[in-house]
């Protein structure tokens, strides 16, 4: 290890990755975190004292003060353009927040502004793409055959805007954010389908509705059906609709329904959290399902840090395993998604 690298957040909005950063690194040596800013004063005195490091009230004052490499954008969608242009722009490398933007112009003003700066940008939505690695090589293989279809399923309870807050907040506050479950469960859905498939969705065709939470100004429901560039067709269910058990608290992790199905010409492969079996596979000619785990732990080990990913691209060459072209991909495809549930016609994806 040559030197250690020193990791600044930006914004308490998405705390649990904020928190999550902090907990990582406390006990990963090639990086440490020294500073972070937010604009909630008690908050902010709070992780920074949990973790004992400085802080500021607002993302100029940290990127110019402080002598950071790396900056995690944890703050609501909001701000995020305007987090990550400024960090670009300041020659740092960065861990992109989800989803990226309120619109595609501003999208488009963080790619221009990332190529402009020549820093390694990675998202935080391809976090899937490290916990899918394995599958994707077992397709490219031809396990399955040629992917076919794929379906994904993501029910999860209401985030909270702070740990125990008992209330949404800006997550569905449409000043805040572009919308609701559908983009906020679903964009990391959304990428590891292009990912998996490698192949860019075409066209949309989406409904969205308020079928718990009913009283809100962005909607609790999304079900969209992708056509990908190659053919491959995805659909996916992203929603808000497990109920807590307490009106004021998050429902547990293993309550929620996360699951990934690919459809191949010769076979199918079934993955899932929280229930039994974690993964079945049905292989070509198979003469049955082979159950290959148990389900995932609802607090098990962590995704690999994308710091450390980060790292691993500025100090070797290599290229991210995503990108923020990725991450507009994935986007402009939410969006166009928003666009077929009001029209109630299929909707194409912007390039």
């Amino acid at each position: 290890m040559s030197r250690k690298w020193r990791v600044g957040v930006l914004g308490l909005g998405h705390w649990y990755s904020a928190y999550g950063l902090g907990r990582d690194l406390a006990t990963y040596p090639a990086a440490e975190l020294t500073a972070a800013a937010w604009t909630d004063p008690g908050q902010l005195d709070e992780f920074c004292s949990t973790f004992e490091i400085k802080g500021y009230d607002s993302y100029e004052a940290l990127l110019e003060r402080e002598d950071v490499d790396i900056v995690q954008i944890s703050a609501p969608v909001s701000d995020i353009p305007r987090c990550a242009i400024a960090a670009a722009k300041a020659g740092k490398h960065i861990v992109l927040g989800k989803p990226m933007a309120m619109t595609l112009a501003e999208a488009d003003e963080i790619v221009r502004a990332v190529e402009d700066a020549g820093v390694v940008c990675v998202p935080f939505q391809s976090l899937m793409r490290f916990q899918y690695a394995a599958m994707k090589d077992r397709i490219a293989t031809g396990e399955i055959g040629d992917i076919l279809l794929l379906h994904t399923t993501c029910r999860w309870s209401i985030a909270e805007d702070w740990y125990r807050s008992g209330r949404p907040g800006w997550f569905v506050d449409p000043a805040y954010v572009p919308g609701g479950a559908l983009i906020d469960e679903g964009i990391y859905w959304i990428d590891l389908v292009e990912w998996l498939a490698d192949s860019h969705v075409r066209t949309v065709e989406a409904r969205t509705a308020n079928l718990v939470h009913r009283d809100l100004d962005v909607e609790d429901w999304g079900m969209a059906t992708f056509e990908l560039d190659n053919g491959v067709i995805a659909t996916m269910e992203a929603s808000w609709t497990i109920n807590s058990p307490a009106a004021t608290a998050p429902s547990p992790k293993q309550n929620s329904v996360v699951r990934l199905e690919v459809v191949g010409s010769r076979g199918e492969i079934m993955d899932q959290w929280f229930r039994d079996p974690g993964r079945a596979v049905l292989g070509a000619g198979a003469a049955n399902w082979t159950f290959e785990r148990d389900a995932q732990a609802p607090f098990g080990p962590p995704t690999p840090p994308l710091i450390a990913h980060v790292i691993d691209c500025v100090e070797n060459g290599r290229d991210p395993i995503a990108t923020v072209h990725d991450a507009r991909q994935a986007f402009a495809a939410a969006m166009a998604a928003y666009d077929a549930a009001r029209s109630g016609s299929p909707a194409p994806v912007s390039r």
